[in-house]
């Protein structure tokens, strides 16, 4: 009976962290690839945490480069992968089941702001990349560009030869966000904290027919997939989200 009942809390304790630590292997192996990287043109960051005024955003990986600044997402998931460019969420599809998650190309849009902010750096100065493991299949018709599979990660950064930042600029950049990673400005806790407080509010916008991304109204179409709703501001909000 004893061995019954650990093996029944080990396995709660599985499930609880299950998550996180898949996600962890995840990071570990996009870090180790970015170690390939030549360190005499691209400085790498692992797991940076910022604060900014409206939340806290904790970003996986930042490569600072001549080439721009590289800001991954890693997504160590499994089963089948879709959604569009700018829907809500995704869907990930195992074992007959069906899971949403956040748009990782939004996700990883909320970083890029937050380090901008920092920096004080313009929008083309930086480069998205969502790096999904070669456990879950991508099912899109296109795959966006700043979509990959972990292995490309670094084929990737590499395919980006024209020059955007000085050598100066580079180590500027990168001093900062040393900074940013020996003063924590905010603890896991208190990201966990804050990622819910945001996750209610913009859920809150949407029942109430608001869009979370410019303020402006939802309003329903009819699209080829079935009914959804998105910005009455389209084309310059894209914003979309299930019925």
């Amino acid at each position: 009976m004893t061995i019954i009942v650990i093996i029944g809390v080990l396995f709660f304790i599985w499930l609880a962290f299950a998550n996180p630590i898949r996600g962890d292997i995840g990071e570990g192996t996009v870090a180790r690839r970015l170690k390939s990287l030549p360190y005499n043109k691209y400085i790498v960051f692992n797991d940076v945490m910022i604060k900014t005024p409206r939340a806290s955003v904790q970003i996986d990986h930042i490569v600072v480069s001549q080439y721009g600044i590289f800001v991954i997402e890693t997504k160590n998931m499994s089963g089948f992968i879709s959604g569009t460019e700018y829907a809500e969420n995704w869907v990930k599809t195992q074992n007959g089941r069906k899971y949403e998650f956040f748009n990782p190309i939004r996700q990883n849009q909320s970083h890029i702001n937050a380090l901008r902010y920092k920096l004080d750096l313009p929008e083309s100065k930086f480069i998205s990349i969502i790096a999904f493991s070669t456990r879950g299949r991508l099912l899109f018709r296109e795959l966006p560009r700043s979509v990959i599979y972990i292995p490309h990660v670094v084929g990737k950064i590499k395919c980006y030869r024209d020059i955007k930042l000085s050598v100066a600029r580079v180590n500027d950049i990168a001093q900062q966000i040393q900074k940013i990673k020996k003063y924590k400005q905010v603890s896991n806790r208190q990201h966990v904290i804050d990622v819910a407080s945001a996750v209610a509010n913009k859920n809150k916008k949407i029942k109430s027919g608001i869009c979370p991304s410019c303020g402006n109204k939802l309003v329903l179409r009819h699209g080829q997939y079935g009914d959804f709703y998105g910005c009455a501001n389209y084309p310059k909000c894209k914003y979309t989200t299930h019925k």
